[in-house]
């Protein structure tokens, strides 16, 4: 992890919120199961923390190349996946051991993502569910400018005025954005995507609030 980092958690600057985004590989007979082959976190100034290639855990059967951009090479000094964990653990809990950790979690950071459960489930980790920030959407590929985008998106979300984030996630829920084409939402701009994104967590302002307490 970079000092930059570091010296903001010993400062008490860290960044209140990460972006998460994987990037998944096939494996099995059928290359159907999803394998994180990459990784990136980016903080609320859009810096990047750790941005690395993973190594899975079984053999690669698809690397899915049209989608992911990966091939055998890009894996072959990959990092193990029990070294990823470990590097991610200690990003999001500010370098604190977890069995330390108050049970509120005021120490550790919100993690926000485009489909951030199943993203943990292929790293093969757990996270607080009410430090989980989800379901926000984007078409984009690439697991840095998913962690921008998805950054962008929410802290918009969280600026918005409390009844207005519920009244835009009755509307957005019954917009239909399944019913949008991975093809059409690769060619909206970062705007669009956020005039039709939902989330599962709709009190983003309170995420503004220094004495709210996550945990009541």
């Amino acid at each position: 992890m970079s000092g930059s980092i570091m010296d903001e958690m010993h400062n008490g600057k860290a960044q209140k919120a990460v972006a998460m985004d994987c990037e998944m590989v096939g494996g099995g007979s059928d290359g159907s199961i999803d394998l994180c082959a990459r990784v990136c976190l980016v903080d609320e100034a859009e810096n990047i923390i750790l941005h690395t290639y993973v190594q899975p855990q079984i053999p690669v059967t698809n690397y899915r190349y049209e989608v992911t951009g990966l091939t055998e090479d890009h894996l072959r000094d990959a990092i193990p996946l029990n070294e990823v964990q470990d590097k991610i653990k200690k990003i999001l809990y500010n370098g604190e051991s977890v069995g330390r950790m108050p049970p509120d979690g005021v120490k550790a950071r919100l993690l926000v993502g485009h489909d951030i459960q199943h993203d943990l489930n292929c790293l093969r980790m757990k996270y607080p569910g009410f430090l989980l920030r989800y379901n926000i959407q984007s078409g984009i590929h690439d697991p840095y400018e998913d962690c921008i985008s998805v950054m962008r998106l929410y802290k918009r979300m969280r600026g918005q005025d409390h009844r207005q984030v519920f009244r835009l996630g009755d509307e957005k829920a019954s917009s239909g954005f399944d019913s949008f084409r991975s093809m059409e939402l690769e060619k909206k701009a970062p705007d669009e995507l956020y005039e039709i994104s939902t989330s599962d967590y709709k009190c983003w302002c309170l995420d503004l609030t220094k004495d709210y307490n996550p945990g009541s």
